[in-house]
Formats: structure tokens, sequence, C-alpha cells
């Protein structure tokens, strides 16, 4: 019995294996994205590749590039060795990290130190042999953004030492009537920490006008204030930027009618990146690729192009400014990758069917029969398999009315077959309609709504649909600081988030001193946690607007200052605000639904929209009209084989559970018997042992009485 059980228990986990494969197929086809697949081409490759991803569409496009992205490189003067000692000392700065060099260091230790750096470069020795040695130092990524930022501090003279610095200096990045510094950790850090090097008090000039710099104790938003204040039609502000996830911090200079000059002292704005002496061996400059798509002029910091064509990738491979070379990039819908996931379901499915030839057999003559003949939940699971496969889903609109139709059909053995021309043919005619016989899908004649998901509870609805009644319009959380903000800010204030759209932590931005209601809109709108979050506006009066950009109860945030109310700061006051928004709210075929946010849907418990959910953009409230809600052969056959898989609850668990309990209680049957069997045992030893002793007793005793009867004769006979 425990050997039949075993076998069964071994087919039903075969089963559930097989049936895991079908499972998967069936979850690759409840994808709309499936039905999307896209192949793409380049008539030059030679000039450029493109691959197609996720969301790209069918299209053709014609593409000329007139340069190439570049990494910036540059190169040392020629020196003696690559381990000759220099006799070189000072500090100098590459992108903001500090590099100190000693008189023994050679051109090898040096290049070790800026690669211990991190600071976003490569170090490399050309050794061409003795005074042919060159130190190169490369920028880790592409494009104009990544120029390399090099300046000697104070006094030093290593890099001009080398030679890769040589000439005057000029605005290192330009910005419209301005500069733009490289980027620090912190804005209210001091300069000098920031850097960590040690600069003596300065002055530069700019537009003419003295500013004081002192790196010991000017932060970012100190140096921005000063040069606000003191200079004439110009403004400096802070910026935020987000670089590898982290925010970065950016000192902006910006004259009002064109950039300003700079005279620098101590290098002070070399070292922060407004100014850049010239490099004196420049191998390649940093420069962004170049191209046009279509006539349109467009640039990118990476040869390999992500974000012009939707779902597409493009790479760059070959650029003339003179005369661009061109290519035809095409994107063509890829019927033959939707065939091949149809045919792996086939496959899968007739799988499970050769399985059960042998598994669920049984021979009339033999009357031998296989581990899952007439098996209850097999029998309930291929049948639900062949019902999603046989079906017409109610609500599908189009030529095509079931599976039948489009090339799926079963042969004389049960197994699913595939007419390839007849589905590329559907494919090619109506590719919503095949679609739609696949996946869970819902629709609805309102623009403003969207069918989002359902559940395995969710019932289709029909051709009739389910009507959506919208009782209020999710609205986004904003608030108005009770005080204008018109003049100037004195002095630096702490703007504190937090609340659900904060994930329920704190969040403190930074105002500096000098701050305007502009540049403080200017400054939340471009922070790198908050441009995600909310959206910094004005009143026609100046009073500072915060809008959450998420909508309902998941955008709720609050915020407080650390100062109180005035018209020369935010206005927001040092009490905190708590900002709410309104979720959706109505029912989904006359039955309960719950709203978050701009999402609907239906209660637990429903008995036909339960776990529907819809997304509800705008619109007016009432009736907004009929959702016609199907499920596909895909999605019904992915639910049924959930039932039956689920590790807690599934068909296929609890016949596999039944089944070990079973074994369970054999095993259980077999120790009580082998228990009882040894208990008998030990009773038959000692009855036997008892029998030997009594066997022994009568033994001796017949000894002692045949001595006696031998006494007894030999008397006698004297």
């Amino acid at each position: 019995q425990k050997g039949q059980l075993t076998n069964r228990q071994t087919a039903v986990d075969q089963y559930k294996s097989l049936i895991g494969n079908v499972r998967t197929a069936a979850q690759t086809l409840n994808a709309a994205s499936t039905f999307q697949l896209v192949k793409a081409a380049s008539s030059d490759s030679s000039v450029a590749t493109i691959t197609a991803g996720v969301g790209a569409l069918p299209g053709v496009y014609d593409l000329a590039v007139s340069r190439l992205a570049q990494t910036h490189k540059l190169a040392s003067a020629a020196q003696s060795g690559a381990t000759t000692a220099l006799n070189l000392s000072g500090t100098f700065l590459v992108n903001g990290k500090v590099i100190t060099v000693q008189t023994n260091d050679s051109l090898t230790a040096i290049a070790t130190k800026i690669n211990e750096a991190r600071a976003g470069v490569t170090a490399s020795i050309i050794n061409g042999g003795n005074g042919n040695t060159f130190l190169t130092i490369t920028a880790n990524s592409s494009g104009a953004e990544n120029k390399v930022a090099l300046s000697d501090v104070a006094s030093g003279t290593v890099l001009s030492s080398l030679g890769f610095l040589s000439g005057a200096a000029s605005i290192r990045k330009a910005i419209t009537n301005g500069a733009e510094s490289i980027a620090f950790a912190a804005s209210v850090s001091t300069i000098g920490s920031l850097l960590n090097v040690t600069v003596p008090p300065s002055t530069i000039q700019i537009n003419g006008t003295n500013v004081s710099v002192d790196f010991a104790n000017d932060s970012l938003a100190d140096l921005a204030s000063r040069i606000t204040a003191n200079v004439p039609n110009v403004t400096a502000t802070v910026v935020t930027a987000e670089h590898n996830g982290q925010t970065v911090y950016k000192l902006q200079i910006v004259g009002d009618a064109g950039t300003p000059t700079f005279v620098d002292e101590n290098r002070v704005l070399e070292n922060i990146g407004i100014l850049q002496t010239a490099f004196g061996n420049e191998l390649l400059a940093a420069q962004d690729a170049q191209f046009t798509l279509d006539g349109v002029s467009l640039t990118s910091a990476s040869n390999t192009v992500t974000n012009v064509i939707a779902g597409a990738t493009i790479t760059l491979l070959k650029a003339d400014p003179a005369s661009p070379p061109r290519t035809t990039l095409s994107l063509t819908r890829d019927n033959e990758a939707i065939r091949t996931k149809v045919q792996a379901l086939a496959e899968a499915y007739n799988a499970v069917v050769d399985f059960l030839k042998s598994a669920a057999s049984f021979d009339s003559e033999t009357l031998e029969s296989g581990p899952l003949f007439g098996n209850s939940t097999v029998s309930l699971i291929q049948e639900q398999m062949a019902r999603a496969l046989l079906q017409s889903p109610g609500g599908v609109t189009g030529p095509y009315r079931n599976l039948l139709a489009i090339g799926v059909d079963f042969d004389s053995s049960g197994k699913m077959t595939l007419d390839s021309a007849k589905f590329n043919e559907a494919l090619a005619t109506n590719l919503k309609n095949v679609t739609d016989l696949f996946i869970e899908t819902g629709r609805i004649d309102d623009p403003d709504i969207q069918f989002v998901s359902a559940t395995s509870k969710t019932k289709p609805s029909g051709l009739v649909g389910y009507t959506v009644n919208i009782t209020q319009i999710a609205t986004q959380g904003t608030m108005t600081a009770g005080v204008a903000f018109t003049g100037t800010s004195s002095q630096e204030e702490t703007l504190t988030f937090g609340g659900t759209l904060f994930g329920n932590t704190e969040y403190n931005l930074t105002v500096p001193a000098g701050t305007t209601i502009d540049t403080l809109i200017a400054l939340i709108n471009q922070d790198a946690k908050l441009k995600d979050l909310v959206v910094a506006s004005k009143t026609a009066s100046n009073e500072l607007v915060l809008t959450s950009k998420k909508y309902g109860s998941p955008g709720d945030f609050t915020v407080k200052s650390s100062l109180p109310a005035a018209s020369d700061n935010s206005g927001i006051g040092d009490s905190v605000i708590n900002v709410t928004g309104l979720d959706v709210a109505g029912t989904i075929n006359g039955e309960p639904a719950t709203g978050s946010g701009q999402i609907l849907k239906g209660d637990a418990g429903n008995p036909n929209t339960d776990g529907l959910s819809i997304l509800v953009k705008g619109g007016a409230t009432g009736n907004r009209g009929q959702l016609i809600f199907t499920k596909g052969a895909a999605s019904v056959m992915e639910e049924a084989l959930n039932a039956a898989l689920d590790f807690v609850n599934g068909f296929l668990t609890s016949e596999t559970n039944a089944i070990q309990a079973q074994i369970d209680d054999i095993n259980d049957r077999v120790a009580r018997i082998e228990e009882n069997l040894q208990r008998r045992e030990e009773f038959l030893r000692r009855q036997f042992n008892a029998m030997e002793e009594a066997m022994a007793a009568l033994q001796a005793q017949s000894a002692q009485l045949a001595s006696i009867m031998a006494n007894i004769s030999a008397q006698t006979r004297r």
C-alpha cells in the first residue's frame, strides 16, 4: 500500500511540475506587452544599430549622425619614466577630489592616488620608454557634462609642472548668461571641508566688484548669498541635481544682461569649477553626440541613446560632420515572436497530455492502471484547461470569437495544435481582437477612465458591462503659505517635509539666505527628491504654493519651516501644516468600491467586481458609462492553475497532503505492528527462557533421581 501511495505521490509531483510549465506559458500570454513585441533593424549597421524593448511601437525613422559622443581624455607632458621620482609636491583637485603629491612620488604613484580618490576618472600610464612616458586622465563617462575639472590648489604647481594645465583660465561650464560649478555633496558645509583643502582667504572679482571668499568658513550657500547681495545685476544660487541616486549641489552665477566677467585669486573659482585653466595636452575633448532623427536635431551624452524612440535603444557607431552618414531604422511587429509564445503554451500543454497517457492509463486486459487513473483532481484541472482554450470570451469584439478561429485546435490524441498561417493572418487582420482572446482586459468609452487590473474573483461582465458611477473625483493635496514672500531672505531657513508622500520620514530642504520667492520655487522644483513628489508655484501676490504630485491619501504630506512666517521667508511658518487630497469614490456595477488616490477598486466579497481596479483620471461625477471586462484563454487558464498550484490551499497541494497523510498513517500502523511484534517476541523469549530453566531443573531432578535409584539398587544387591 505504501509503495502504491508513493508512486501516486511521485506522479502528482511530476504532474504539478508539468502544469507549472503550462501556467508559466499562460502568464506570458496574459500580458498585453506579449502581443506588442517589435523587432528592430538598421539599413546600415555600420552607422548605427537599434534594439527594441518593452513599449516599442512600429515605425520607420531616418537617422543621420554628424558627431559621436566622446570621453574627455587628457595627457601630461613627456616624463622621464613611470617609476622615477618627480620631485614635485603640492595638492591638486580632480573633479573636486583632492590629490596630495610628495617629492618622491612617481607618475605611477600619482596615477594610483588619482584612481583611489574615485573622482569619476581613470588614470593610466603610457610607457614609451625613457623620456617618453605619459600620465593620462580619462573621464569614466562620455559627454560634455562629464568634462574633467582639474586645478592646482592655492600656490601649488603639480598639474602645470606635469603639463596638464597651460594658459589662461576661462569658464568651465557655461550656462545661459552665466557659469556653473562642479557638484558638491552639501550646500551648507564649508567649501574647504567638502574639498578637503586649505586655501587662504581670498578676494575674487565679478564684473569688477570684489567678493571675499573664505573656504574655511564659507559654504556654497554663504558664497551665493554674498555674491547676490554685493554684485549688482548678478544672481548666484545653489541648485540641486541628481547624480548616481544622490542629491548634489551646484553654484550658478548668472548676469542679468549677459555672462559676468571673473577675476580669480588663489584659484578659488577654479577649485569650485567656475573657471578652468586651459589644458596643455587634450587628447580627446568631452563632447556630446549630435544627430538628426527624421530631421529633428538631437544630442546625447552617450552613443547609446535610449530616450528618443520609446522602448528602443540606438547605438551610434559612425559620424561625419561634413557629410553625416545615414541609415534607416525600422521597428516592425514581431509576429513570429508572438507565435512562438503561443507555441510554447501548446508544447507545455501537450507535455501534460503525453504524461497522462501513462500516468492515468488503464489496461482493460491486464486491469493494470497508472497511479493517477481515476484521480478526480487531475480530471478537474484537465477539464478547466481545455475549457479555457475552447471558450468564447463574452465581451470580446471582432471577427474572431475564440482560439479555434485563429488557428488553435486539437488533434485526435487531444494535443493542442497551431496553424501558423492562420494565426499570422489573424494577427495581421485584427491584433486587438487576437490579444483580447488571450488576456484579461477592460474597456470603457471614457478617455478619463482606464482598466487597471482584476483578480480571480472578478467575474467577466459580458457585452452589457459594469456601470461605473463616480461620486467624488480625486484631488491633489495643495497648500498656500499664509504670508506672501515679497522680499529677499536675510537668514537661512529649513523646510521639513513628511507624511505619507515621504514614506512617513522627514526630509529637510535648506533654503540659503539671499533667496527670493522665484529662487525658492526653483530650489524646490529642482531638488533631486522633491521634484518627484511636489510642485512649487506662487500666487499673483507671491504666496508660495505647494502641490502634491500624487492624488488622494497616497499624496498626503506635512510641511513646516524652521522660521516663523514672514515676508522675507517662505511664509509657511514653524507649525506643522497637514496637506491632504481627496480619494476617488464611487461604485462599479452598483457594488461598493474603495478609492485610493485615482484608483477605484471593487470591495472584497462583491459578487461580481471583487478586486476590479480602474483608474479615474478626472471628469465629472455621475454615471460614466459601461466597463466591459473580459477574461481571455490565458487569463482563465492562469487563474485555474493558480488555484491548483497554490502552496497552501491548492487542489494539488491538498492531494499531496492527503497522500502524505495516508503514507504517514501506514507508517504509524507499521510502527505499531513492529512494536507489537517486538513485545510478542520479548514475551515468547521470556517463555522460552522460563521453559529452558524448567527443563534444566527437571533434568537436574532427573539426574538426582537416577543417582538415588542407582544407590538403592546397589544397596539392594548387597
